[in-house]
């Protein structure tokens, strides 16, 4: 999905709000955003009229690149 609006929401372990904002999707239908390190994080992802959420994690032996978040 190119070029496309959604709103991100990530939140810590802690309750800190990391990301809370509107972010339009690359050409190549992924966006991109910045996450601290060592840290368990739910995200929200909206758009579409549809939602995806998950828990991402940022320690030493995590992916750095999630594709797995469903629109549904």
């Amino acid at each position: 999905m190119p070029e496309k609006e959604f709103y991100v929401k990530a939140v810590d372990q802690d309750g800190n709000a990391l990301v809370d904002k509107t972010i339009v999707t690359l050409q190549n239908g992924f966006f991109e955003i910045w996450l601290p390190r060592n840290r368990k994080i739910g995200l929200r992802v909206q758009g579409l009229d549809r939602t995806a959420k998950g828990i991402i994690k940022t320690f030493d032996d995590s992916k750095t690149c999630i594709t797995t978040f469903r629109l549904q």
